[in-house]
Formats: C-alpha cells, sequence, structure tokens
C-alpha cells in the first residue's frame, strides 16, 4: 500500500491511479485525512489516501461471447506472440524482479543490523517500484536516532545496495514501528512554524540539513502559501531547506 496526497481527495485517488497505471476497481483506496484550508495560508493540509493494488474480482469478468457476437478470427503467424502474451510477460517480470530485488536487500540490511548487536525481524512489502521494509525490534530508539540519523542512514545504504545492483529504478524506505508517519507530521509542524517566523522576522529561516525526502514534505506543505516560498541551499550531505517571506 501506498499514500498520496492532493489538494482533494479525489486528485489524490488520482495520483495514486496513474502511480499504479490502473483503474478504480482493481484498488483499495483508503481515506487517510481529508483537506485543510488553513488560516492565512498556515496549518494548511492536502488530503491523503491509501491505496493498496489488489486483483480484479471473477464478478467483473466479462460474459463470454456467443457465436454471434464473437468479432472475427485473426490468423497469427507460428510463433508470433500474442500481445496480450506479451503484457502478462512484462508483469511478471517486473514482479520478479522487485520481488528478488526486495529479498536481497532485506537481507543485506539484516546482515549489516546484526553487527551493530541489535536483534530485528525485517518483512517487507512491494508496490509498483517502491520497496518498504519495516523493522520490529525491541530497541526502536536505538535504531531511529536523534531526528531519525540512524534510519535514514541505513535506507542511504539500501538505496545505493540497490543501485549497485542494477535496481535503481527501485526505491526503497524503511520504517520501525510508524516512525515515518510521526516524522512527517513534525515536519509539518516544523514547516508551519517556521513559515511564521520568517513572516514575522521578514527575513529568511534556515533549517537543520536533512535528506532529500524530508526536505519535499518541506517544500510540499508550503507549496501554496502565498506568504513564503521555499528552496534548498547546500550539497548533499549537509543540503537544507530555506523559507522566506516573498
Amino acid at each position: 500500500m501506498t499514500r498520496f496526497k492532493g489538494e482533494t481527495v479525489e486528485a489524490a485517488v488520482q495520483k495514486g491511479l496513474a502511480d499504479f497505471a490502473t483503474q478504480r476497481e482493481n484498488v483499495k483506496i483508503t481515506v487517510v485525512s481529508e483537506p485543510k484550508r488553513g488560516f492565512l495560508g498556515f496549518g494548511k493540509r492536502p488530503a491523503e489516501v491509501e491505496i493498496t493494488l489488489i486483483s480484479a474480482p471473477q464478478s467483473e469478468v466479462a460474459p463470454a461471447l456467443t457465436t454471434s457476437d464473437r468479432a472475427p478470427e485473426t490468423i497469427t503467424q507460428p510463433g508470433a506472440p500474442k500481445e496480450a502474451d506479451q503484457t502478462l510477460s512484462e508483469a511478471t517480470q517486473q514482479v520478479t524482479k522487485i520481488t528478488g530485488a526486495a529479498t536481497e536487500v532485506t537481507a543485506y540490511l539484516t546482515d549489516i543490523i546484526s553487527h551493530l548487536g541489535i536483534p530485528v525481524d525485517l518483512t517487507d512489502q512491494t508496490t509498483h517500484r517502491h520497496i518498504k521494509v519495516d523493522i520490529q525490534t525491541p530497541q526502536e530508539g536505538l535504531l531511529i536516532g536523534k531526528h531519525g540519523r540512524t534510519i535514514n542512514a541505513l535506507q542511504t545504504l539500501a538505496q545505493m545496495y540497490l543501485n549497485h545492483h542494477r535496481a535503481s529504478h527501485f526505491t526503497v524506505e524503511l520504517d520501525i514501528a510508524g516512525y515515518r508517519e510521526r516524522r512527517e507530521q513534525t515536519l509539518e509542524q516544523l514547516a508551519d512554524r517556521t513559515a511564521r517566523r520568517a513572516v514575522a522576522d521578514g527575513k529568511p529561516v534556515y533549517l537543520d540539513p536533512m535528506p532529500s525526502f524530508e526536505r519535499k514534505v518541506i517544500h510540499a506543505t508550503l507549496a501554496e502559501n502565498e506568504f513564503v516560498t521555499t528552496y534548498s541551499a547546500g550539497r548533499e550531505p549537509r543540503r537544507s531547506v530555506v523559507v522566506a517571506p516573498r
């Protein structure tokens, strides 16, 4: 399952359908949060939905056509693959690739964490080109680290592992006990507070360096705020978000 955001619930749903390249009847949609207008541009929140890809139910399969309804048969040359078979084969290959990539990166992470002497149990979920690895451990705080530095470092290593094993078209996300969702809420609150400070002081405010996926949360939260603008400054891994009054 994957989460998508939009100005409205329907806009978020359409983003998800486009990302999965499928129709509404082939997914399960859960509304996580309704959009909020906010006040003077502050506290504004997009709608967020959770979308899970499912198989089309048997009842939706079209009934068999009668002889009179059937289109004229077409003759294919021997050995010429059918378009449907090609599509099925490509889909199967994609599933095989991402499943294999998830298995390999999970084993890689297990090996790294075991050297830290921390007991863990890793499970992975794959959707489209996204691999989410959920880490269960009695030492959650130790693996998360201050401001998520440890889990972010592990996620960077996992992504580098995929990139070096010809799987750069897959993205990986690590999570521990719902930390990512809590962190996103914290970043949204930080964005609003920083925007108020920038407007009140009349000068840019530089946030602490953070990874690109966290910077995107700040940018997205303040994207439609008419009183401030945001941009990134510095070089990785010390790149940070700047919130400046318009």
